[in-house]
């Protein structure tokens, strides 16, 4: 969420609850963890940014991801599902947040359609809710409309349970009166870059240099939308947030004595016994599904001895109904990318490795979408677009129900696979 002469990130304010500001709650959480760090680095994706590598960026100091789910009534982000999942599956705390399009939409209609679409994620109860507020160049029309970003963040509180937080540039609060907006207690996350467009990193880069009032502080600052950041890529927004997990927790609404841990969040690793986790394999499959067991050789340790058996019941999973389905294409191996894939988690469940071995559309085995066809061996790998396997459809980014089943067809689809208004598919997902 890239502005033009962004001045301020996007997070002032805390909220309060039982009738407590949030920033007395945070200066409390944070005295009640020992060491207690400051501030940490995080980035926001969107669409551009594709499928990224949630393990690679953890490892570049990646603690925390804003995923952009919706924009206005009509899109969601057609790379939020793998982007939510490589997060979890990294410890990677998230926040969830809507580009608002005010024209012609009323706050609350978007900010319903934003909140259906972060509970089909999962997000709520777990993720800080934003609105991205840069409806147009600072000192436009509706940039100045402060009315409607209120009414927005009211009705996403009474629906979410939480305050969520507004992103702004620095340029855009001075353009108009958001004294009622910091006065609901609604935080600040605002976005300046003052080393302009040139090439940035994750880095701590202090308090923020621009005056954030009526708000007292900022949550958080987005100091470049040009971040080289490992496992995402080089034009990314970077960001400081100025907490702890704890802080972050609270944002979230999310009790900060029982949050885990990302270490306790992941399953438990082999013991010294048995060389595996404990436990049904059916059930320790849909973890290895959900990404909690991770990729490749960390996969396989984490496993154990129980690899193979595993193994079998995931890849059965994924030759069946699933999105990623494999057959043969001109003497070569190829596998449809399913949500959350990478190169490493095919080349080990099908047992051909290495994944540099595979031809990909990008021609960057680092780079690939769901939906698309990926080959080992035999002819070169081709973007598939609406594919059929079996009785089934895996969705592409782009779709619709109406491009996929016509005029005709599409209100039967939505009714066959449980599907209500406004009728949202996400690219990796699989129609009957």
């Amino acid at each position: 969420m890239t502005i033009a002469n962004r001045g301020t990130p996007k997070h002032a304010k805390p909220r309060r609850r039982y009738r407590r500001p949030i920033a007395a709650l945070l200066i409390a959480a944070c005295l009640a963890i020992a060491p207690c760090a400051v501030a940490d680095t995080g980035v926001d994706t969107a669409s551009y940014q594709g499928c990224w590598d949630g393990a690679t960026a953890k490892a570049a100091g990646v603690d925390f991801a804003f995923v952009k789910t919706t924009e206005g009534l009509t899109y969601v982000n057609p790379y939020a599902s793998c982007q939510i999942q490589t997060a979890r599956a990294n410890g990677i705390r998230l926040g969830t947040y809507d580009f608002a399009r005010p024209a012609g939409n009323s706050p609350e209609t978007d900010a319903d359609n934003f909140v259906h679409v972060a509970r089909q994620y999962g997000l709520v109860g777990q993720a800080i809710p934003v609105l991205d507020w840069e409806p147009s160049a600072p000192g436009g029309y509706w940039a100045k409309q402060t009315w409607w970003a209120l009414r927005w963040l009211n009705r996403v509180r009474d629906t979410w349970g939480v305050k969520p937080v507004i992103y702004m540039s620095a340029a855009t609060i001075a353009t108009a009166d958001w004294s009622q907006v910091a006065a609901g207690d609604y935080g600040l996350w605002v976005a300046g870059y003052p080393r302009g467009y040139t090439g940035e990193k994750l880095r701590n880069p202090g308090a923020v240099p621009y005056s954030v009032s009526p708000w007292e502080f900022a949550m958080a600052w987005q100091y470049s939308s040009t971040g080289n950041v490992p496992g995402i890529g080089s034009k990314v927004d970077v960001n400081w947030f100025y907490g702890t997990a704890a802080t972050w927790a609270l944002y979230a609404g999310q009790s900060t004595a029982a949050q885990p841990t990302p270490a306790q969040q992941r399953p438990k690793p082999a013991t010294a016994q048995t060389g595996a986790p404990v436990g049904d394999a059916e059930t320790i499959a849909t973890q290895v599904v959900r990404g909690l067991y991770g990729n490749g050789l960390h996969r396989r340790q984490l496993l154990g001895n129980r690899y193979d058996e595993v193994m079998a019941i995931v890849n059965r999973r994924f030759a069946g109904s699933s999105g990623s389905v494999s057959g043969n294409n001109g003497g070569a191996y190829c596998v449809v990318v399913s949500s959350g894939d990478t190169m490493g988690a095919i080349a080990s469940r099908t047992g051909r490795t290495p994944a540099s071995a595979w031809s990909v559309p990008s021609g960057n085995v680092n780079r690939i979408w769901p939906g698309q066809q990926v080959c080992y061996g035999g002819t070169t790998a081709s973007s598939v677009g609406a594919h059929v396997v079996g009785t089934s459809h895996v969705v592409t980014a782009g779709e619709s129900l109406w491009t996929i089943y016509g005029a005709t067809g599409w209100q039967a689809a939505a009714q066959r696979n449980g599907l209500s208004y406004p009728y949202i598919i996400h690219p990796g997902q699989v129609l009957r």
